[in-house]
């Protein structure tokens, strides 16, 4: 009897060291199984950001034209020229063209699906509704087009108080001092004298209608931030009366126009 008891004894212990053997290799194999996916997520993560890095130096690069179109680009060009390689099942998606406070933009969002992938981009908002388990980043165009239009603004304003300065000269070099005279027009547009303005009877590009090595202008001015010709007239829209002004503009890329006008103090 003792040694039936004694062998029961020994069976019920190595149950127990089983069932604990069992316990630690079931956690181990759950460590592993976390850690994995931890270090997996891990990767992931980092390469959505070299995705994102790679979308927005695209859209800085071709900051001129990726907003003409009202149409979203297509995922395979983004992909291309961005110089994007696909993995885990990346997908890319962009808005159509958006527009905030006058300026256009698009959002481009990418990301890899989770198992059952329904995620998707509204086009129209720019709004992006991730499945579950979906890893997903975005680039939205909407500063750096901005920041192009406040640098265009810039340029147009040190332009024309560039073209003001002009003006006093030429004011103050005449001995006369005749402010009824419009000095941002040459007298005899046939035969302008040294130092006049040429006649731009209608909007032309600074650098094609002799006003840049007039006013000897800053070839920075003679162009907006995405690479367009500034414009000047100092015919049509512009003032021929006192206050006397040369009219300048310049066009975004999505056709919208940036303008001001240097103005002869009175």
């Amino acid at each position: 009897m003792h040694r039936t008891e004694s062998g029961h004894a020994v069976l019920a212990m190595v149950a127990v060291v089983v069932t604990i053997a069992g316990a630690i290799v079931a956690g181990w194999t759950t460590l592993a199984t976390r850690t994995q996916a931890d270090a997996l997520a891990q990767v992931q993560q980092a390469y959505l950001e070299e995705v994102r890095i790679a979308l927005q130096g695209w859209y800085a690069r071709e900051l001129a034209r990726v907003d003409r179109s009202v149409d979203a680009p297509d995922a395979g060009v983004l992909l291309r020229e961005a110089g994007i390689g696909p993995r885990w099942g990346l997908r890319l998606a962009a808005s159509d063209r958006l527009s905030r406070d006058g300026t256009a933009y698009r959002v481009i969002v990418a990301w890899l699906p989770g198992e059952a992938d329904a995620s998707v981009l509204d086009a129209s908002s720019g709004r992006f509704t991730p499945s579950a388990g979906a890893r997903w980043t975005s680039v939205s165009g909407f500063d750096l087009q901005a920041g192009a239009v406040s640098e265009t603004r810039a340029r147009l304003d040190r332009l024309a108080r560039h073209l003001e300065s002009a003006f006093r000269a030429r004011l103050l070099s005449d001995p006369s001092r005749d402010a009824t005279v419009n000095r941002f027009r040459a007298l005899r547009c046939a035969a302008p004298s040294a130092g006049e303005l040429p006649c731009i009877d209608d909007f032309t590009p600074v650098d094609a209608a002799g006003l840049a090595q007039a006013a000897g202008i800053d070839p920075l001015l003679l162009i907006n931030a995405w690479g367009g010709p500034i414009e000047a007239s100092n015919g049509s829209g512009a003032s021929q009366a006192m206050p006397f002004s040369m009219a300048l503009r310049t066009a975004t890329p999505w056709g919208g126009t940036l303008a001001i006008s240097a103005v002869a103090a009175p």
